[in-house]
């Protein structure tokens, strides 16, 4: 009998085992989770917690006789808990066409979805047919395309000059906690408005702490400790921030890049790309960098296609929405009574009324003339 539940500590050697048997290409993020599955065996205990105080992404495995034969796992997408993103389904190659993905994937949206969970949202890669066809039966549909791209280790960066790159001459600079509200609106307005709907973003999915630049090296280490950051272009007239790129440090060498474009700037796709990979390059950054590109923002993409990067894979972003049926009031209405209309006949005395004699009824009427009639008597 398969049971579904939380990956408990025990069962983590199993689970990463199961994570080799993944031929098909898959997204940065659920690369990085991997090695993130040693610690998930001692998140279990969020299971019995809302998922709006979850701290970690969330593991779930399908067991038969002590085997682990499937995981999926599954994060948050930003702070607001409305939205999760599924990084890893898997299955055992022997124990395929059981129906056991599926029945994870009730299981997940069962538990979530329950707690507050309006949207799920999975990244599958387009060779993966089966993927595909699975999450189209539970409810996804297909809502973007994401070209994931590579930069070589001996990539050289286009017009790099240290004049272009100081401080005086280029417009960009490392973001400030000051940014966020900027950031903020800039992604929104990168976004479609499917999507701003289903992540469901708010000020606080982009905080940025304050890095003191005192050198390149201590900058670098400081950067990648806190594996986040953004590079930001601002309107020097309008003081609003017209360009930023996220850059997701996995590794000392691993980077992910993300581009947010405003479409009034398009024309800056290409600047924006060729300072992030100039400054990177300057801070001494040469690992292995990934760019993604959105088909909702073209122009990054030509300028990443412009650069001619390697592509490493292309994925189709999913979207499922869970909807809740609003709880009508229950309104209590009080019926009126119903009154008979009176007849409009005359009806007959009842029968014990008719005994009596007619002298006797004017009486009946009233006792006191009876009794005067009967002391007369």
């Amino acid at each position: 009998m398969i049971k579904i539940g939380p990956l408990f500590a025990t069962d983590t050697a199993q689970t990463r085992a199961l994570l080799r048997h993944q031929n098909e290409p898959m997204p940065f993020e659920s690369f990085c989770a991997e090695d993130a599955f040693a610690l998930r065996g001692f998140t279990f205990f969020q299971h019995w917690m809302p998922c709006n105080l979850h701290i970690a992404p969330m593991a779930y495995i399908a067991k038969e006789d002590g085997i682990v034969l499937a995981l999926i796992s599954i994060s948050s997408v930003g702070k607001s808990r409305a939205c999760w993103r599924i990084e890893h389904l898997v299955v055992h190659p022997n124990h395929r066409g059981r129906g056991i993905a599926q029945e994870l994937l009730r299981y997940a949206f069962a538990t979530f979805a329950s707690q507050g969970a309006a949207h799920f949202v999975a990244e599958v890669s387009d060779q993966n047919s089966a993927a595909l066809s699975l999450l189209g039966n539970t409810g996804f549909r297909r809502c973007y395309r994401v070209t994931h791209y590579q930069v070589p280790v001996d990539f050289e960066v286009p017009g790099l000059s240290s004049k272009a790159d100081s401080d005086e001459a280029s417009p960009f600079r490392l973001a400030i906690p000051q940014d966020r509200q900027g950031l903020y609106h800039l992604f929104q307005e990168c976004l479609p408005p499917d999507l701003r709907l289903t992540y469901e973003y708010v000020p606080e999915d982009f905080y940025v702490s304050e890095v003191p630049t005192e050198s390149f090296e201590k900058l670098t280490r400081k950067l990648i400790n806190r594996k986040i950051w953004y590079w930001v272009s601002q309107d020097p007239d309008r003081k609003s921030l017209t360009a930023a790129v996220r850059v997701l440090a996995h590794r000392e060498g691993d980077f992910h890049l993300e581009f947010a474009v405003h479409p009034g700037w398009a024309h800056t796709a290409e600047d924006t790309i060729n300072f992030t990979l100039g400054i990177m390059r300057r801070l001494n950054m040469r690992g292995v960098i990934s760019i993604k590109g959105f088909d909702y923002q073209p122009h990054v993409v030509k300028a990443i296609e412009k650069l001619g990067l390697e592509r490493t894979g292309t994925f189709s972003l999913m979207a499922r929405d869970h909807w809740v049926r609003a709880k009508q009031k229950r309104v209590v209405r009080k019926e009126a009574p119903i009154t008979l209309p009176s007849p409009g006949i005359n009806l007959p005395l009842p029968a014990e009324r008719r005994l009596l004699p007619a002298d006797l009824r004017m009486f009946a009427s009233d006792l006191s003339l009876f009794r005067e009639k009967n002391d007369s008597l």
